[in-house]
């Protein structure tokens, strides 16, 4: 392997059919300012995690929908669900299962796929650095490859949360592991995948592990808004090109008092914050089930996930504004947090 035109700080890319080749210098990321307190910034106690604020006010009544707009843009413009994927690995068994499901997403949306390691230039490093990347980018590249998909691999230096963010500027998806999460946490993201649920330019995967046929069974988030109608087609989308199942909940904000889940019956209308995101999956041939809740709208998306067992849980990333948001925290990051299942962060394009 030719590692003459490797830099630690620029890194190097190789293409798909030439192992070996000579490799050109990437970039290296632009690091982001610093967090208010230090969180996130190395030499502090750990790896942060995501904070789940406390909720406070309901949420008020949604927006008017413009469904011809929403479903317009979505259904009849000739552009793949992801154009790119981008998967960081370092070599761990969950930036493995990543690289899987990526690679799945990737093969079922024909989407092209990269994956990436990022050699952590801020601390120091025992033995070849540059060797265990590469059995990494390996090892991640076969079960890819297993998948169905041709991935390009790349090695580039840097801080990892912001080099990942970086490299996901091209991208329409990008796929990371919790990493360690929390005290080792099943349930917890780390400091890396959490910058990237924050900071990514586009929609973010937090894969947990799930059997090879992933996904079996989607469930989306929807609250009437023209985001949610845009996000509710993708997840349809989604549940398209796989054979997936797909269940549309819409959770009643109640702050106080009991938490109740129910499935509508086909007899029964849709209310008319579900009806927009059941018709837009209705116009790709898709049959949603629909689900109601009523409660806290993070709780209820994660209770609806463990009780039908989903694999992979769609939310989008816009949503409540301002004060609003700072009160209710935020549903995505709960979800991504707490989901017993993968969790995919929904950007719209515009948001980059």
């Amino acid at each position: 392997m030719d590692r003459t035109r490797y830099h630690p700080r620029d890194g190097a890319r190789r293409g798909r059919d030439a192992p070996g080749s000579a490799r050109t210098p990437q970039p290296a990321p632009a690091r982001g300012p610093p967090r208010p307190g230090g969180r996130g910034r190395r030499g502090g106690q750990g790896r942060a995690h995501l904070p789940v604020r406390r909720l406070g006010a309901p949420i008020g009544a949604a927006a008017p929908v413009d469904l011809a707009r929403a479903e317009g843009r979505s259904l009849t413009e000739a552009q793949p669900v992801f154009h790119r994927v981008l998967v960081g690995t370092d070599g761990s068994a969950r930036a493995e299962e990543a690289a899987r499901q990526g690679a799945r997403l990737a093969v079922a949306t024909g989407a092209e796929l990269d994956i990436v390691h990022v050699v952590d230039t801020g601390r120091p490093h025992d033995g070849d650095v540059e060797r265990e990347a590469e059995a990494a980018l390996a090892r991640a590249a076969e079960l890819a490859r297993s998948a169905g998909a041709e991935p390009e691999t790349r090695l580039v230096a840097g801080d990892p949360p912001h080099a990942l963010v970086a490299q996901a500027a091209e991208a329409g998806l990008v796929c990371v592991g919790p990493d360690a999460g929390l005290l080792g946490g099943a349930f917890r993201v780390g400091h890396v995948a959490g910058h990237v649920l924050r900071e990514a330019p586009c929609s973010v995967l937090l894969a947990r592990p799930d059997g090879e046929d992933f996904p079996r069974r989607i469930l989306c988030g929807v609250d009437g808004s023209e985001a949610s109608v845009e996000t509710a087609t993708l997840a349809a989308r989604l549940a398209s090109v796989t054979g997936a199942q797909l269940r549309l909940l819409h959770v009643i904000p109640v702050f106080r008092g009991g938490e109740r889940e129910w499935t509508l019956r086909e007899e029964e209308e849709s209310p008319p914050e579900l009806d927009p995101s059941v018709r837009a999956a209705a116009s790709l041939g898709v049959g949603a089930v629909r689900e109601m809740a009523m409660g806290r709208p993070e709780h209820a998306l994660v209770a609806v996930a463990a009780r039908e067992q989903v694999d992979l849980l769609v939310v989008g990333h816009r949503g409540v504004r301002g004060v609003a948001r700072i009160l209710l925290g935020s549903v995505s990051e709960h979800c991504a947090i707490h989901a017993p299942c993968s969790v995919l962060v929904v950007r719209a394009p515009r948001e980059g």
